[in-house]
This record gives structure tokens, C-alpha cells and sequence, in this order.
């Protein structure tokens, strides 16, 4: 039995129910008509679901202690550090550039930081690419910055 996960998991777990009773007060309304509680009470009851697997996993489990350090060894700084500068740089471009390339070339590198081999990350890319395309264009109705393309 972790003891931290339990704590946590029902730390997490009382702040779910917290927004969701916040949400209910705001109205929740339905999927085709959402009223502004909407999106607190489900991400909210998805957050909840997700505490109680971890407090059940952690009780019926049979994992000895761990130290908080072991969860962050072997991570690379760095790798957040760049998404950070990436996103950065594709909200500062996106107008100029458009969607598609700003989003191509976010996604190619994201991909490449993935170590990715670099053909496999610009293919991914580009079905990334075109794939939030349809789904904003043409299946949400969004209109997408042009920018120098278009």
C-alpha cells in the first residue's frame, strides 16, 4: 500500500468534488446546448474517476514505499524547457504564418523532440496537419488564420 498515493489520490478526489458542486451552482446545460458549468463539471468528474483508480490501485496493490525523487529520475529538462519556446513562438507566428505552417512546423518539431526519425516526424507532422484542418474547418466551422499562404 502507497501511502502517498492514497493521500494524494483523496486530496485530488475532494477538490473534484469541490468544482463539480461549483459547476452544478453555474449549470451544467447539455452537450448540443452547454451552459457555463460545463466544462468544470466533466473535466471535473473525469479528474474524480481518475482519483479514485489511483486510491484504489494504491490500497489493493502491493508495492513497497517510494521516495518522491524515484518518480524524476532519468527525465530531461530540457525537453519541456523547448515545448515552452515552441509554443511561444507558434502563438507569436500563428497570425503571420497561418495555421498550417505554424502548426506544421510546431509539430515537426515536437515529433523531432519525441526522437522521431526526421521523415517520420515531417509525415507526421503534416497528418497532424491536416487533420486538425478538417476537423476546425470544416467539422467545427473555425476560421483559421491564413496567414502567408492563402
Amino acid at each position: 500500500m502507497n501511502r502517498q498515493d492514497i493521500i494524494s489520490g483523496l486530496f485530488w478526489l475532494g477538490v473534484s468534488i469541490f468544482v463539480i458542486t461549483e459547476a452544478l451552482e453555474l449549470e451544467v446545460g447539455l452537450f448540443s446546448n452547454p451552459k457555463p458549468g460545463f466544462l468544470l463539471f466533466w473535466s471535473s468528474l473525469i479528474f474524480g474517476i481518475l482519483s479514485i483508480v489511483l486510491v484504489a490501485k494504491s490500497m489493493l496493490g502491493k508495492s513497497g514505499r517510494t521516495k518522491l525523487t524515484d518518480g524524476w529520475k532519468g527525465l530531461t529538462w530540457w525537453n519541456p524547457a523547448i515545448t515552452i519556446v515552441l509554443l511561444f513562438l507558434y502563438a507569436s507566428f500563428l497570425k503571420f504564418l497561418g495555421f498550417l505552417l505554424a502548426m506544421f512546423g510546431l509539430m515537426a518539431f515536437l515529433y523531432f523532440l519525441g526522437r522521431v526519425k526526421p521523415l517520420v516526424s515531417i509525415a507526421a507532422a503534416i497528418m497532424t496537419v491536416v487533420l486538425a484542418y478538417v476537423i476546425f474547418q470544416f467539422g467545427l466551422q473555425v476560421r483559421l488564420p491564413r496567414g502567408i499562404l492563402l
